[in-house]
């Protein structure tokens, strides 16, 4: 079923399907394969809502071009408006929203899948720019398997925009975060955050990836995976990036949970000036590697890393000198490693 919509005012479109009994995401099945695509081009406030409640392979288009106040809101398999409930599950969903020389501009998306793929695209071709744009993607399912998921979030020219991506971080926490991958990326922001969340009884083998290429300053970074030490984070990824003339910039990573194999890689540069790292793996840590890397100008940067527990872990810092602060704690466990560079080539 499509259903497409042209608008130049506000516009609402609500799809809602029957919805089958609950099954395995094996293929195709009643109430799936449903595309929705909405474009408005020259809004002031205008809406633009999506709601499709099948459970495979659904589809939901939103753009928005050359507005003001914008609004954009994707959610799948809800089966109402109202917030996640127990066994609200889909798969193999797609949710995409463009939205270009919006000011002011929101976009929002939720879905309950595995194997589910969410994206925002938000661009300056307008006079004024991004200001005070969000990005919001949302993905869980309660009591079952929130796997091979894929969440990406672009925002250039943007000033005080933020992109907030969460995996198993919802009213119930999934029981599995697993294969799922988040990338965020400002270009040219001032006042501009990114967080990133994944959470969940057991979170494997998942990647973050923010990325900010700051013309501007005061912009933070925060990523983290697993919530407490009862919950098991093993093969876990996270790599923060900022560059480009950034100044009074912070990137704050956490891993936590009985975790082994996990990575965290922190990079400032280009400039750098005031900027500060932290990264935190907690929890029994084993086999785990903190690297931490600051150059290209750097000045009075300041880098915190803690490993807690386990055994052979590896804490790596390195700054190019100017005023710097290096901090690598590593309590209990066996065999671990810190090494610590203030000048010269980088580990």
């Amino acid at each position: 079923m499509t259903r497409k919509l042209l608008a130049t005012s506000v516009a609402t479109i609500a799809l809602c399907f029957g919805l089958p009994a609950l099954a395995a995401p094996v293929g195709p099945a009643p109430g799936g394969d449903d595309t929705a695509t909405i474009v408005q081009s020259g809004e002031v406030g205008g809406s633009a809502s999506q709601n499709q409640p099948g459970l495979y392979g659904n589809t939901a288009s939103i753009s928005q071009s050359s507005g003001n106040g914008d609004v954009a809101v994707q959610q799948q398999n809800r089966n109402s408006w109202t917030p996640v409930t127990s066994y609200d599950f889909s798969a193999y969903g797609n949710q995409s929203i463009t939205q270009s020389g919006n000011t002011s501009a929101q976009a929002s998306q939720t879905d309950n899948s595995t194997n589910g793929t969410q994206a925002i695209t938000q661009t300056n071709n307008g006079p004024n720019g991004l200001v005070n744009t969000s990005a919001t993607q949302t993905i869980n399912a309660p009591n079952d398997w929130t796997e091979y998921n894929s969440q990406s979030a672009t925002q250039s020219g943007n000033t005080g925009s933020t992109v907030a991506q969460m995996i198993g971080k919802s009213n119930t926490q999934t029981s599995t975060a697993s294969h799922n991958a988040q990338t965020a990326v400002q270009t040219g922001q001032t006042g501009s955050s990114i967080t990133q969340n994944m959470d969940g009884d057991t979170a494997n083998h998942n990647t973050q990836n923010s990325t900010q290429n700051a013309t501007g300053s005061s912009n933070t970074q925060t990523s983290t995976i697993g919530s407490g030490s009862s919950d098991t984070s093993s093969s876990n990824s996270t790599t923060q990036m900022q560059d480009a003339g950034s100044v009074g910039n912070q990137q704050s990573a956490s891993i936590t949970g009985d975790s082994s194999n996990n990575l965290v890689n922190q990079y400032q540069g280009l400039g750098s000036s005031l900027n500060i790292q932290n990264a935190s793996v907690s929890g029994g840590a084993s086999l785990g590697v903190v690297y931490q890397y600051q150059d290209n100008n750097v000045a009075s940067g300041q880098q915190y890393a803690s490993q807690t527990g386990g055994i052979s872990n590896s804490i790596y810092q390195y700054q190019g000198n100017s005023g710097n602060i290096a901090n690598a704690t590593q309590t209990g466990g066996s065999g671990n490693v810190s090494k610590q560079n203030q000048g010269g080539a980088h580990y």
